[in-house]
């Protein structure tokens, strides 16, 4: 049921239901409009391209924490979400423990470029600038197409991953640099105590002119899963918290869309056989939910029914909701790689 956190879900609820209503200044379209503000800076980003190709090419062991920390990677890894639900419901004991050692000691400073003739990063002995308390990875240009590295080489920037870890988090700092510009800089994190365990991401991305600030953070403990993401950028923000029991039981969720003095908030709670919640703008109740999961069902005391146009929005404003999650769910992996977590 985790997964039904997820926008698109929320949304698709609804969607679902033709003859739903809403109030005459609810605009589903609008509300999209401002979730895709907040993610077309994924769109045709140097950084994320450059990124995205890094996974074929590792063969070190250090090779691991870089491609952990590609965002946006195609692959059918578990979402963050997912391996803290396992975490939870597997029982694990939680305990404090003392600040890893995220890179060994020999090759903080060093620098890794690619090498044609073997098809993999290799460490270049005579390279200066790594942060020293980390590693750097040369970034190149690559064919959008296929994915792969173009050839001759162009180093177009590069990847710095440096432990900035505290005797109560393991936290390792990515920053990813094309030309002199930053496109991405955060810090993911773990903190863990007694009871609880928190995955977290802090920071930005870029694609050059446009910037997305997002603060993320999961928790798990024996009993539950907490989530409460943060995506803003250029007066518009789209806000997910939502808790989950380990077991996949009751789900409590909020999804909030801010932008241009306005503000869309859909609350729901899901059990097995029970659906209830709410969707308001500025405040006043435009849609009430009810029903079952299966079988959701929507009013409006106006009734006042959605037009074509209005489920269309909302459906895809869902879709870009449900990418913009899945998308940032992928920061938080380098702090499951420090925390051993695969």
């Amino acid at each position: 049921m985790f997964r039904k956190l997820t926008a698109v879900t929320l949304l698709a609820l609804v969607a679902a239901c033709s003859d739903s209503t809403a109030p005459e200044d609810f605009s589903p379209t609008d509300a999209r409009t401002k979730a895709d503000a907040v993610l077309s800076v994924l769109n045709g980003n140097t950084a994320l391209a450059s990124l995205g190709v890094l996974a074929p090419y590792m063969s070190l062991s250090v090779a691991q924490m870089a491609l952990a920390t590609v965002p946006f990677d195609p692959t059918d890894a578990p979402s963050a979400t997912a391996r803290l639900q396992a975490m939870a419901g597997a029982g694990l004991s939680f305990g404090s423990a003392a600040p890893l050692a995220i890179f060994p000691a020999n090759l903080l400073g060093t620098t890794f470029v690619f090498d044609p003739d073997s098809g993999r990063y290799v460490l270049d002995p005579n390279a200066t600038g790594a942060p020293a308390a980390g590693i750097r990875m040369t970034l190149y240009a690559v064919d959008p197409v296929i994915g792969q590295i173009l050839m001759p080489l162009n180093p177009v920037g590069y990847l710095d991953l440096i432990d900035v870890s505290t005797p109560a988090t393991d936290a390792v700092r990515i920053l990813a640099v094309i030309g002199t510009t930053p496109y991405l800089d955060y810090t993911a994190s773990v903190t863990v105590t007694t009871s609880s365990a928190t995955i977290a991401a802090e920071g930005f991305l870029s694609n050059g002119s446009q910037q997305v600030d997002f603060d993320l953070s999961l928790t798990a403990t024996q009993s539950s899963i907490g989530l409460d993401y943060l995506l803003s950028s250029g007066g518009n923000s789209v806000q997910l918290v939502a808790t989950v029991g380990a077991g996949e039981n009751d789900l409590t969720a909020t999804l909030t869309v801010r932008g241009g003095g306005d503000t869309v908030v859909m609350t729901v709670t899901v059990t097995p056989s029970t659906l209830s919640g709410q969707i308001t703008y500025n405040g006043g109740v435009a849609v009430t939910i009810s029903g079952t999961p299966d079988s959701p069902m929507f009013a409006r005391p106006d009734g006042t029914p959605l037009t074509e146009a209005e489920l269309g929005a909302l459906v895809a404003l869902g879709d870009i909701i449900e990418g913009l999650f899945d998308a940032f769910d992928n920061l938080l992996a380098p702090a499951f790689v420090v925390f051993v977590i695969t």
